[in-house]
């Protein structure tokens, strides 16, 4: 450690100090609009944590701080494989209000998108099919999200497993004032923050009482950078991309990549309708058209259930002389993609008011298309 960072972490008022007898903290992780992340260990369990400490001026009077303690109950309450879990909150002697959530590793999507974008479709399908589902846990429990953005998106990743999205700041993202790493904004007709300019829906820039239609819109302009490596609305100022959320229809994504498929730019254009009426209702059906049409487009993806046969296997490869059996997976998706139009998609299409996806917290599932031919062909370990 340099002296630099010996310095740094002398003057932190928080490192070395235990909270409410249970968090010890060490070491702080970062910093952003809305306060600072610290590396903490629970005593008791002796696992480590993550705490996050609220600016003091973001929970500066008592309405604010009953708010964040409505929340933040609202939040513990919250448990989906895919969304951050807050285990706890509390409220320092000095007044400062923090959370206690899982200690994840990973890569934000903002990071992602910064070295990657834009990223192909299976990938970008896959990656807001687990958003999107923790969201519709969240809505399903009445929270509203009011800030999805990439950088409230975790995107973890080992060797040997697919990625796994966690979202973040589930019940506090009212109070969160940072926009992606840009410009700050606390655009409202009650003085509250409501989110970040380029992900927000013309309501929320309008004071409108939101409804989960706005938690859609965002994933919308989150889905449509993916696709395209840029989002549908931008401005030198937060009233310049308001008024273009408000009044500017967006750019065709295909017109910009022209490989996405025109399903799946029906499905980001639908969340990108001005008024929250002509979108998905919230956060699960916006799932269930993803999943659909994902299925229908026989693109792989986490939430994959079903499995091609033997007989699937061996009409979209050939027998090597030496009785290998080499499967062409760009044949066996053509294929799959044209059968899946009849009877499973009927099934899929038989349960649209499913609120939070039943299979969701079930890991130990082969997580991937390529995993599961693997195990019909015997090839896993």
């Amino acid at each position: 450690m340099t002296n630099g960072q010996t310095t740094l972490t002398a003057a932190d008022p928080f490192v070395g100090r235990t909270l409410d007898e249970k968090y010890s903290v060490e070491e702080r992780l970062g910093a952003g609009g809305m306060g600072a992340v610290y590396r903490a260990r629970h005593l008791s369990m002796d696992r480590p944590v993550a705490i996050k400490f609220l600016h003091q001026r973001l929970v500066e009077d008592e309405a604010a701080r009953s708010r964040f303690h409505t929340e933040a109950r609202a939040a513990v309450k919250l448990r989906h494989a895919n969304a951050v879990s807050v285990t706890d909150f509390g409220q320092t002697a000095e007044g400062c209000v923090y959370i206690v959530m899982e200690l994840l590793e990973g890569r934000t999507l903002r990071e992602i998108l910064s070295r990657e974008a834009p990223i192909e479709t299976a990938r970008a399908m896959s990656l807001m099919l687990q958003t999107s589902a923790a969201v519709a846990a969240a809505h399903e429990a009445g929270i509203i999200h009011r800030d999805l953005k990439p950088s409230n998106i975790l995107v973890t990743q080992s060797a040997d497993q697919p990625a796994v999205v966690k979202v973040l700041d589930f019940g506090i993202a009212t109070f969160t004032p940072d926009d992606d790493d840009e410009d700050m904004t606390t655009l409202s007709h009650t003085n509250s923050v409501i989110g970040t300019p380029r992900y927000m829906s013309p309501e929320q820039y309008n004071g409108q009482e939101l409804t989960p239609a706005a938690d859609v819109y965002s994933l919308g302009v989150i889905l449509y950078e993916m696709l395209t490596g840029m989002v549908p609305f931008s401005g030198s100022t937060p009233a310049e991309i308001a008024q273009k959320h408000a009044n500017d229809p967006p750019h065709s994504p295909r017109t910009v990549v022209a490989a996405i498929p025109e399903e799946v730019e029906r499905i980001v254009l639908k969340a990108l309708e001005k008024q929250p009426a002509d979108r998905s209702a919230n956060a699960a059906d916006f799932r269930q058209e993803l999943l659909e049409t994902a299925e229908r487009l026989g693109l792989e993806h986490h939430a994959l259930k079903s499995a091609p046969d033997i007989e699937a296997l061996r009409d979209a490869g050939v027998e090597s002389p030496s009785g290998r059996l080499v499967v062409d997976i760009s044949r066996l998706r053509e294929k799959r993609a044209l059968s899946s139009g009849s009877n499973e998609i009927k099934v899929l299409g038989a349960k649209p008011a499913e609120k939070t996806p039943p299979d969701d917290n079930k890991p130990a599932e082969p997580s991937s298309f390529l995993d599961k031919v693997k195990r019909i062909l015997g090839l896993h370990d």
